[in-house]
C-alpha cells in the first residue's frame, strides 16, 4: 500500500510567536483528514525562531492522496484561518520529501 505523499513543513516565526503559534496549529490541525499523521519535531531550547534563520516549527505531514494537500487548502474552514494563519507565521516552506528518511528527527506527540 502506497502510504501518500510526505511534507516536510518549515514554519518561520517572528520573535515571540510560538504561543500564537500553537492556537493556529490548535484550530487548523484537526481540520487535515484523520490520516494526516502530522508530526510536530520537538525543537531543542533556544532554536527555532530565537536563531536568526531557523524554523521555528518543523512539522511532516502525510496525506492519503495526492491531492489531499490540496483538498486541506480548498476547505472552508481552512480559508477561514486564512488571515490568522498570516498573522502568526512570517514564512514557511512546505517541501515534498518522500524519499528522505526523517523518522529520527520527529518524535510522535499526542
Amino acid at each position: 500500500m502506497n502510504p501518500g505523499p510526505l511534507y516536510l513543513a518549515l514554519i518561520y516565526l517572528p520573535p515571540g510567536q510560538q504561543q500564537a503559534l500553537r492556537r493556529y496549529e490548535n484550530l487548523a490541525l484537526p481540520r487535515f483528514p484523520p490520516a494526516r499523521r502530522t508530526v510536530r519535531a520537538n525543537p531543542e531550547p533556544g532554536s527555532g525562531s530565537r536563531r536568526r534563520g531557523r524554523p521555528g516549527r518543523p512539522r511532516r505531514d502525510r496525506f492519503e492522496t495526492p491531492d489531499g494537500l490540496d483538498a486541506v487548502r480548498r476547505d472552508p474552514e481552512m480559508v477561514a484561518l486564512v488571515s490568522l494563519r498570516e498573522a502568526v507565521v512570517r514564512k514557511a516552506l512546505l517541501v515534498r520529501v518522500d524519499e528522505v528518511p526523517l523518522e529520527r528527527y520527529f518524535t510522535a506527540r499526542s
